[in-house]
């Protein structure tokens, strides 16, 4: 009995004795920051400094993501000063103007939480760039956040995905109409611009192209820059677009274009007057060329990129007619000019649909290849095909109608204009789900086109407790700003505090980087070598990777890499187990002993209060 009393009072002390929940035993508190929580300061801080009432444990950890706005800021390494009671972390790029917000949190070495807050300040004046300055003392560029995609590759388009949709799609329809209407005016009905509703139907397709455009541009000058919609608001914002290709200077000369098709829509008479005709056709002509820009690259991206204008124009001129006939020229019984006008359309729309039709199937070859049916791209191309088949049965039956009621007719009866309004407004009704289809495609990535970067360096994680599977890429891993792409391959969704560091080699002086990857599951996220991460050295560094799945939180996840210096470069056609840098899987140099790789801090960032692109 004796016996079982006292083993009963041991299990009690050593239940007693162990550790309950998820709580650390060490307690730490912050007692101040800088900036100081709910202050001002004049001009961003070089760096954040928080102190602690006691010293920190030799395996404490501190992170501390900062956001201003919906923007995660370039930061270095937490480094502990030598009583242990201050942090520093340094401001890799200055922070912009306005409000901001420290997430920070200090961790044990078994990953308890030992304290956390929030710490929000407003900053007044924006940064500003002095080209004067000496080069050592300037900032390192800021990386921004890579824009998470789709696992398919697709970019989130964000909040202003739907306006860009819309807005191309309203600027585009009423482009094509417009310019249709003036080619049946010039070549078929040159009493069209006598009647008022005539004038006012091309007055409303020029107020809607110009309404379009001028929404389509807004979202693309968000998109590009990263900016707010409102911030993109402002045109001295637009010339952002002369950095995104082609496709971006088309939507700028489009602007430009439909501003100057206003001369000819508010007088519409100028297609048939010999000495204003021909700019009454080519500045609407351009307009639809403006169109035919939206998408670039691939094979043989000059050929595609004459196919696609020809594609354009031979779409406006088919739907741009039928249009037209359908709300103005059949809108009510007529004389002999309406039956020369529906005549005129069919003989001019037949070259047009067989042009759009062959360029069209071109271009499905030139961008999608045999992968209708195996990426997004390919899949909404498929739905659009069957939607241009249905149109196209409808074209040719209102044709054949057309051609044996008016063979003899001399004048547009009641009854016919009745038929014709509803065939025409059915196959241009069509053609308006068609364009909307084709907005959908451009903001889809076809899968001939491949405008991933090749990277010099790829650095594989796999982790079987918490089932992440992530590549990360860089490019060209040298001094200086690099690009950053990681590849989520598994699990699907459930990740958390995905982020990347990096490491200088040991001794170097150089700040080290870390980077949150807005990605909850398998995707890609991608950073542009122009907002690139900043190597400030040569040599062997190492990447760190940290996250949590459903399963756990990714641990000792280390690997080293090279980094060239100014007079090298990382050759990307070496061994891919190595992509030529000259150390072993353990860190070490070819051939020697393995040596200890530089220290790495463990950082998880919470995402929960962060705009996921």
């Amino acid at each position: 009995m004796l016996l079982f009393v006292m083993a009963l009072f041991g299990l009690a002390a050593a239940v007693g004795s162990s550790p309950v929940g998820a709580q650390s035993e060490t307690e730490n508190s912050l007692v101040s920051s800088e900036p100081a929580d709910g202050g001002t300061v004049a001009t961003s801080p070089e760096r954040l400094v928080f102190t602690f009432a006691e010293p920190l444990g030799p395996d404490d950890v501190l992170t501390a993501p900062v956001t201003c706005g919906a923007t995660l800021q370039s930061m270095s390494i937490p480094e502990i000063e030598g009583d242990r009671t201050v942090v520093t972390v340094e401001v890799l790029a200055p922070f912009p103007r306005g409000a901001c917000t420290v997430s920070w949190l200090l961790r044990d070495g078994l990953g308890e939480t030992i304290d956390q807050g929030l710490i929000a300040f407003s900053v007044q004046t924006a940064p500003t760039t002095d080209a004067a300055d000496d080069a050592d003392d300037e900032p390192a560029p800021a990386p921004t956040p890579p824009p998470a995609t789709s696992a398919d590759g697709g970019v989130d388009d964000g909040s202003t995905g739907g306006a860009l949709w819309l807005g191309r799609v309203l600027s585009t329809t009423a482009i094509l109409a417009l310019f249709g209407a003036l080619v049946l005016i010039g070549t078929a009905w040159p009493e069209g611009p006598e009647y008022v509703i005539t004038l006012r139907f091309v007055r409303s397709l020029w107020l809607l192209a110009a309404v379009g455009t001028l929404l389509f541009v807004v979202a693309f000058t968000a998109e590009v820059s990263g900016d707010s919609f409102g911030g993109s608001l402002s045109p001295t914002a637009w010339f952002e677009l002369l950095d995104a290709g082609w496709s971006g200077r088309a939507a700028l000369a489009r602007v430009v274009l439909v501003a100057a098709s206003g001369w000819v829509a508010f007088r519409p008479e100028r297609v048939i007057d010999p000495t204003t005709q021909l700019p009454a056709f080519v500045i609407p002509a351009l307009a639809v060329v403006s169109v035919g820009l939206a998408r670039t690259g691939g094979d043989y991206a000059l050929l595609g990129s004459l196919v696609a204008i020809a594609h354009a124009l031979a779409a406006a001129v088919w739907f741009g007619g039928a249009l037209v006939v359908a709300r103005v020229v059949v809108a009510g019984p007529g004389e002999e000019d309406l039956v020369h006008a529906v005549r005129g359309f069919n003989r001019v729309s037949l070259p047009a649909i067989a042009i759009a039709v062959i360029t069209g199937v071109l271009q499905m070859f030139r961008l999608v290849g045999g992968a209708l049916f195996t990426s997004s791209h390919g899949r909404v191309l498929l739905l659009k095909t069957v939607v241009v088949a249905g149109l196209l049965f409808v074209a040719v039956t209102v044709r054949q109608m057309v051609a044996a009621r008016l063979r003899r007719a001399d004048e547009m009866s009641a009854p016919a204009a009745d038929r014709f309004r509803r065939s025409y407004s059915a196959e241009a009704g069509i053609g308006v789900i068609v364009l909307a289809l084709s907005g959908w495609l451009l903001a889809l990535p076809p899968a001939q086109i491949d405008d991933r970067v090749t990277y010099a360096v790829e650095r594989q994680f796999t982790d079987e407790t918490t089932g992440l599977d992530v590549i990360v890429s860089l490019t060209p891993s040298a001094v200086g700003l690099n690009g950053l792409r990681v590849e989520v391959e598994s699990p699907q969704e459930g990740i958390t505090n995905l982020v990347v560091a990096f490491m200088p080699p040991v001794d170097s002086g150089a700040p080290g980087i870390e980077q949150a990857i807005p990605l909850t599951g398998a995707g890609t996220a991608v950073l542009d070598v122009e907002d690139g991460l900043p190597f400030d050295v040569g040599g062997t560094w190492t990447m760190s990777l940290t996250g949590t799945t459903e399963a756990g939180t990714i641990s000792d996840a280390t690997r080293p890499f090279p980094v060239a210096g100014d007079e090298q470069a990382v050759d990307p056609d070496a061994d891919p187990t190595t992509n030529g840098d000259d150390v072993d899987d353990d860190g070490a140099p070819d051939g020697t002993d393995p040596v200890e790789p530089p220290p790495v801090v463990t950082i998880e960032i919470d995402l929960d209060d962060l705009d996921d692109g």
